[in-house]
């Protein structure tokens, strides 16, 4: 069987349908190889790769709901980010330890972004949470990271789609899960300097995503539909029920491909 590997998109609250995904992959009895994931998937394909059951990944994430968040959120000085991310490292130590990446039982990388280049930063060795913290790292909202003499930030910036990373990891067929707000579903009804500086980034990053599918040909892609109600910081709602049902339409296509 061919070695399957996946890439987990940025996307906010909408990366609990990451978990709905994993699932239907567990109970199709397909195995994951490898997966590289950006900011959100990033932090679920992290803790899938450490050993964290899915049951209990859903219960971290509900539990991380606004009370959580806004204890992340809370304000650092010297202002370099909204947050100095402290309380994001104690929760992802208190869930993963001292684990490093290189010693996962399915390979894993992390992506950042290099604020100073510009460029992608695959993390592929090192302590995991603080990999997935600099993966998570959004400007403005978290302080950067600074890893190996790099400045990281999300990887969603630059990379929000990691295909050829996952490729890098081994795997033959590869799964790109794309969660990412598209731009048409924001409805602008007051024009805000905040709206329009998040629809700015939606734009950007599903742009990129989009161009990452066509020069990277990923042999499966999965979009779900959220319907009216995609998740939130505070409701996850159906969520990861939306990631199960379209990995279960993508079934055939990926049992015939990894034959």
């Amino acid at each position: 069987m061919k070695r399957v590997g996946l890439a987990l998109s940025a996307g906010g609250p909408r990366g609990i349908a990451h978990l709905g995904v994993l699932r239907a992959l567990g109970e199709a009895e397909i195995p994951v190889h490898a997966i590289a994931g950006t900011s959100v998937g990033a932090y679920v394909g992290g803790l899938f790769a450490a050993g964290v059951p899915l049951p209990e990944i859903g219960r971290l994430w509900e539990e991380a709901g606004f009370r959580q968040a806004v204890r992340f959120f809370l304000p650092t000085f010297p202002w370099r980010g909204w947050s100095s991310g402290e309380e994001l490292r104690r929760m992802l130590h208190g869930i993963v330890g001292e684990r490093r990446i290189e010693e996962l039982a399915i390979p894993f990388a992390a992506v950042a972004t290099d604020l100073r280049s510009g460029e992608p930063v695959a993390l592929r060795q090192g302590e995991l949470a603080e990999a997935i913290r600099a993966s998570l790292s959004v400007p403005g909202l978290f302080v950067p990271v600074e890893i190996g003499g790099q400045t990281l930030i999300d990887g969603g910036v630059a990379h929000p789609l990691p295909v050829d990373v996952v490729r890098g990891l081994g795997a033959e067929v590869v799964v790109a899960v794309d969660v990412l707000v598209p731009p048409e579903e924001k409805h602008l009804t007051r024009v805000t300097v905040f709206g329009v500086l998040f629809q700015m980034a939606t734009i950007f990053q599903k742009r990129i995503a989009q161009l990452e599918v066509v020069a990277l040909a990923p042999e499966v892609v999965i979009r779900p539909d959220f319907g009216a109600g995609p998740p939130t910081y505070v409701s996850v709602g159906a969520g990861a029920e939306a990631g199960y049902r379209a990995t279960q339409a993508v079934l055939p296509q990926l049992r015939a491909l990894c034959a």
